[in-house]
């Protein structure tokens, strides 16, 4: 919305200066543009949003000028002021490009830049001292909100619920949409429907004038809830917030039913010429009858409506596949109502049987017997679909018939990323049957592939790998991803395949390996990676790698693995470091003094006499204080871990110190990390551990002169615990198998072999119960088959061990179904008689409710219930009160552990 201010400034008005400058040899600025538009040189000029104008969100003032004769360091001296206020300009200075004649800002500052207000502005050139004449004043004004929401009415379909739903399918309303701002120019529209929720109608009209209304005119395609959305849109293009107006159009298409031919899914007791019953239900007063059509071409016909708005009509579909039921209601008037479009599914694509599993291992194959479900078959077509985003084309295989339709098929995996098959029959006439999907599952095969050396330097590096593939004739080994380096090599009798490389220069190297068959069939390929160092070797009896050293001097010794190595650079954990210079066997020694007890990291490497510099070398060893704990050992359990140790035998023991540090890096003091235990024991707990997350404990012993040990450490790897179940909810008396992983962290490789315990907690209680202990498999894998009674949480429960933290799975759920039955006592009655429905609920509920449900008019409504006996039985007397077909069912509800359950359908006629 805007303001608007009558008052302005003329052209020729001096604003807000007490004194002008020299005339400069520029004329007055031209050509001006306000936002993109000519200069409008009476108010209110153009109504602007800034929002809507630019990124910047400004308004944009520009002009042009001749600066022939003008210096090359010019400004643009801008003027913007509120007409109602002249006295108080806005002055923006800019700078002109030197090879520019355009005069240019914007007006970024929102303070400045008012609702509402109408501005006037003009422009000058300063050049230096002097300036040019001023331009022609132009206006503007800010309008930077849309205001409040149009009114939306209609005669046709007037607000409401589904209780009073208008109109109908097909059957023009007109919309009458009023403003509730006087700047109103046009009006932004969106119907909705709830049937068809994707595919809205959006659209404009313009108002009959400014601040006017507008008329809409639009018919419904479907019934039910509907809504319209509408925005006026005022002269500087603002939306008004949105005006809702929801409204429900009356069902007249029919309702359809077909246990047969079932919405869904296929039965396959039914198929092309197999006739099945289809219910039609009016839902208009007064039908007579029913049209109905099957896509076009197809079966059609009319029946006659009992008086109940009833027919049931038998069709034998004549084709296969996907088709669309058409049925419209005809009433006593001779009015075709609108349309019920009823998708089903005529499935007559081929059984299977066979490797129906679908699992393969690359170079391997399945088998497959076809068998008709249509009349004439004699070939059999297939074709593979793939899980990738990739397109690709598809490769159609036909496969002959016996004389008695049948026929078998072998799919030889020759790759991975096939999701399936399609496999549909072919009549001698060329028709094609619906296509069976046949899921496959192939295993890749890559091999598995282990190394012994090649660390050092132009040593062998020794390599065996082994594929799951059937009947491998060759593997193909590649160093470094390098086609040139590669190796064919032969599989042993045991269909292993032994190679090596030497490689000739350091770094990380990696080798892949495939397999390959007679057919040339290949897996996928799998390797391993290391490191090749030149770094010099380094030992040390005084500070050996294992075990530790005194604290005092001690000699380390360096040895080349780097031809022509002349010196070496070290460096230590604690900050020292320097050069030594090599023997003539280019040999050197370091002697070293550790300034405390503690865990240290000597690094080294060698150089030549052109300063070629080898690979760096680290060499990681322990000072004593007073001997460290002995037998150090840690057992991981959920949430904690047990830390075990035996104490040194000395007699001024203080105390012991064990902190703990995430990741697989001890502390490096007693004062890192977190505080674990301080105390003279031999065993403490870390409590509080998170779940999922790699611990490592250090163990100190400080002596009664505060002097500290070394601190051998311990890592326990984090791990997770998966859970997944085959079933979400299932039916009483059925089993689900719950299976879990138990994953490291930091590999997220299973750990097989470990110890796993299955709990349960019945819903609606907080009591875990313990239901089995199990132990993962050699893929990691543990799974049990349950049978529940009720809905239960479950969770898998990995122990831990001296390797890893246990863990707790993530919760899943599964539902029990009750199971009802229902009988009923007789079939078919007489009119005044009654029928007894009766059965009875597994597990039992005794007092629990269970109702009695009828299908009427296309849906099931509550016409009784009863209390259950102590056996889970009932019991219910119908008498029926018209004669026709009734359908009933025995609903037992939801309770808080088990879900809702129906019989089946029963129905009886009564003449």
């Amino acid at each position: 919305m805007a303001l608007i201010m009558a008052s302005t400034l003329g052209c020729g008005t001096i604003v807000g200066l007490t004194a002008a400058p020299a005339t400069a040899a520029v004329g007055a600025p031209t050509d001006l543009k306000t936002a993109g538009q000519s200069c409008a040189t009476a108010a209110p000029g153009p109504y602007l949003s800034p929002v809507l104008l630019n990124a910047a969100q400004a308004v944009v003032l520009r002009g042009t000028f001749d600066r022939t004769g003008a210096g090359s360091h010019l400004e643009a001296d801008f003027q913007v002021w509120d007409v109602a206020d002249p006295e108080h300009p806005q002055q923006w200075l800019r700078t002109v490009g030197e090879q520019s004649n355009e005069v240019y800002v914007q007006l970024e500052d929102e303070a400045k830049q008012l609702d509402g207000v109408t501005y006037a502005w003009r422009v000058r050139v300063l050049d230096g001292a002097a300036a040019s004449a001023w331009s022609d004043t132009c206006h503007f004004t800010v309008d930077r909100s849309g205001g409040p929401a149009p009114t939306v009415t209609s005669a046709e379909y007037p607000a409401g619920s589904w209780d009073n739903a208008s109109g109908a399918i097909g059957v023009p309303g007109v919309f009458a949409l009023a403003p509730a701002s006087a700047d109103t120019v046009s009006y932004r529209y969106r119907f909705y429907s709830g049937e068809l929720s994707e595919d809205t109608v959006e659209g404009t009209v313009n108002a009959e004038r400014l601040g006017g209304p507008a008329t809409v005119r639009w018919s419904p395609r479907t019934a039910g809830h509907h809504s319209l959305t509408v925005r006026a849109i005022d002269r500087a293009g603002n939306s008004s917030e949105p005006a809702y107006h929801e409204f429900y159009v009356k069902e007249t298409r029919p309702s359809v039913f077909s246990a047969a031919y079932q919405d869904l899914s296929p039965d396959l007791d039914y198929n092309v010429g197999v006739p099945g019953a289809f219910e039609f239900t009016a839902t208009v007063a007064g039908t007579a009858s029913f049209a109905w059509r099957i896509d076009e071409g197809g079966p059609s016909g009319t029946v006659p409506a009992d008086a109940a708005g009833k027919a049931t009509v038998m069709i034998a579909p004549t084709r296969g596949g996907w088709q669309t039921l058409h049925v419209h209601s005809v009433t006593r008037d001779g009015t075709a109502h609108a349309d019920r479009a009823y998708r089903f599914i005529v499935d007559n694509g081929p059984t299977l049987t066979g490797d129906t599993r679908g699992s393969v291992v690359i170079g391997s194959s399945l088998a497959f017997r076809l068998a008709p479900r249509m009349p004439n078959v004699e070939a059999y077509v297939y074709w593979a679909e793939y899980s990738s985003l990739e397109q690709r084309p598809i490769e159609k295989i036909t496969v002959p018939a016996r004389p008695d339709g049948t026929a078998d098929l072998t799919w030889t995996a020759t790759e991975t990323g096939v999701a399936g098959l399609r496999i549909q029959s072919r009549s001698a006439d060329g028709t094609l049957s619906h296509p069976r999907w046949q899921p496959i599952s192939v295993d890749g095969a890559a091999p598995t592939v282990t190394r012994t050396g090649g660390t050092d330097l132009g040593t062998p590096a020794t390599f065996t790998a082994r594929s799951r593939m059937a009947d491998v004739v060759d593997y193909v080994a590649t160093l470094h991803y390098d086609e040139a380096s590669s190796q064919v090599v032969r599989p042993a009798a045991d269909g292993t395949a032994t190679f090596s490389f030497t490689p000739t220069r350091s770094g990380y190297k990696a080798v892949t390996v495939i397999a390959r068959n007679a057919a040339g069939v290949q897996t996928e390929s799998d390797g391993v990676t290391w490191t090749v160092t030149d770094g010099p070797r380094v030992a040390s009896t005084d500070f050996p790698a294992t075990g530790s050293g005194r604290l005092a001097p001690g000699t380390f010794s360096f040895t080349p693995r780097m031809p022509g190595s002349t010196s070496y650079q070290w460096w230590v954990s604690d900050g020292s470091g320097g050069t030594v210079a090599a023997k003539a066997d280019g040999s050197a020694a370091l002697t070293w003094t550790p300034p405390a007890a503690r865990r240290y990291v000597l690094s080294v490497r060698s150089f030549t006499a052109d300063r070629t510099a080898s690979m760096v070398t680290t060499y990681s060893f322990i000072v004593e204080g007073p001997p460290m704990v002995s037998n150090l050992k840690a057992t991981g359990g959920v949430g904690s871990a047990t830390l075990s140790w035996t104490l040194p035998s000395i007699t001024d023991l203080d105390q012991v110190i064990v902190r703990s540090a995430t990741g697989s890096t001890a502390p490096s003091s007693p004062t890192a990390g977190t505080a674990v235990y301080e105390g003279t024991g031999s065993s403490a707990t870390a409590t509080g551990l998170a779940p999922g997350t790699t611990y490592t404990f250090a163990v100190w012993v400080k002596d009664s002169n505060g002097k500290l040990s070394a601190a051998p450490g311990v890592t326990l790897l984090g791990s997770t615990t998966t859970i997944a179940a085959s079933a979400t909810s299932l039916a009483h008396g059925s089993a689900v198998t719950v299976s879990g992983t138990a994953v490291r962290a930091d590999t997220g490789a299973r750990i097989a072999n470990a110890p796993m315990r299955l709990y349960g907690r019945r819903k609606g209680t907080s009591q875990w119960t313990l239901i089995t202990t199990s132990t993962t498999d050699n893929s990691g894998e543990a799974s049990y088959s349950h049978k529940p009674s009720w809905g239960l949480d479950y969770k898998w429960q990995y122990r831990g061990s001296t390797a890893a933290l246990g863990s707790e799975s993530s919760l899943t759920t599964v539902w029990v179904k009750t199971t009802v039955t229902a009988t009923l006592s007789k079939t078919s009655v007489p009119l005044g008689d009654s029928v007894t429905l009766s059965g009875s609920v597994s597990p039992a509920h005794p007092g629990k409710t269970v109702r009695l449900e009828r299908y009427v008019d296309g849906s099931w409504s509550t016409v009784s219930s009863t209390a259950l006996s102590w056996t889970g039985a009932y019991s219910f007397t119908i008498q029926p009160s018209a004669k026709g077909t009734h359908h009933y069912r025995v609903h037992m509800p939801p309770d808080i552990d088990h879900l809702a359950s129906y019989s089946d359908t029963r129905s009886f006629e009564v003449h």
